[in-house]
């Protein structure tokens, strides 16, 4: 007897969006914290993405939340559309960052993604298909990105992975700590669906894992305080991420991974 075919987990989406509107209106957070309080992880984030960047780039910044990465883009590029489906979020980056001119703000929802096609060179996803409430509503939001990019256009996405979620909670079991809650506006993306998929309308080119940081972070950092709690200001955290800068490591092991995929 064959067992049961398991339910795919759905996030519920007006949960999620209730969530990112009160973040946005917290006055509490400082701008580096409202979309995730991890700031080393943002820096890192950051970093690699910024590499895919250029000078002259139209970018397109889908999820783009309170604008704290978009504003460090955009040095680096032409021009921004930066775009996020709370209201609130939009017009705290749009206080937030007033001072710079090259970045359209705009409310916008990836699952609709009102924008012309074939208009940007590069978009990046920074966390944001991980709050969509299904696969289906990723696929969805991924082929939306893909019209609004040239032929041959830069889709950057650094978004969270199932498997390195499931394998870093079992290094953390093994150790003695318990196993990560999960995130309750967060759908890991099933990287088993996520490549076949995407190798249908880009060329998949660098991949690069966050795992050093978790394997720093997430597993030493807390065996050597325990049984306090770990802080993510803590100076091991930050010398993690140096690291993980220059070192793609502990795959198997990581939350998150930035894919550089070119449109077909």
């Amino acid at each position: 007897m064959s067992e049961p075919k398991q339910m795919e987990k759905t996030l519920d989406v007006k949960a999620v969006k209730q969530f990112w509107d009160s973040q946005a209106l917290n006055s509490s957070l400082n701008p580096e914290a409202v979309t995730h309080r991890d700031h080393q992880q943002r820096l890192l984030e950051i970093s690699i993405v910024s590499r895919h960047l250029k000078q002259g780039d139209r970018l397109l910044d889908v999820g783009c939340g309170n604008g704290y990465a978009t504003a460090l883009f955009a040095p680096r590029v032409a021009s921004a559309l930066a775009l996020d489906y709370s209201t609130a979020m939009i017009e705290r980056a749009r206080i937030e960052h007033a001072g710079i001119t090259t970045i359209q703000w705009q409310v916008g929802d990836a699952l609709v993604l009102d924008v012309p096609a074939a208009n940007f060179d590069v978009a990046v996803t920074m966390r944001c298909l991980i709050n969509l409430g299904s696969w289906e509503m990723q696929q969805r939001a991924i082929l939306n990105i893909h019209r609004a990019l040239r032929p041959g256009g830069l889709l950057v996405i650094a978004e969270g992975s199932r498997q390195g979620r499931a394998g870093l909670n079992q290094a953390r079991v093994r150790c003695g700590l318990p196993a990560m809650p999960p995130v309750a506006y967060n759908l890991d993306l099933d990287e088993t669906l996520l490549w076949p998929f995407l190798e249908q309308h880009f060329e998949v080119g660098e991949v690069f894992r966050l795992g050093v940081y978790d394997f720093v972070s997430r597993l030493v950092h807390p065996l050597l305080v325990h049984p306090e709690e770990p802080r993510y200001d803590a100076r091991i955290n930050e010398i993690g991420c140096q690291i993980n800068e220059q070192l793609d490591a502990f795959g198997d092991i990581a939350r998150e991974f930035i894919a550089v995929l070119r449109k077909r």
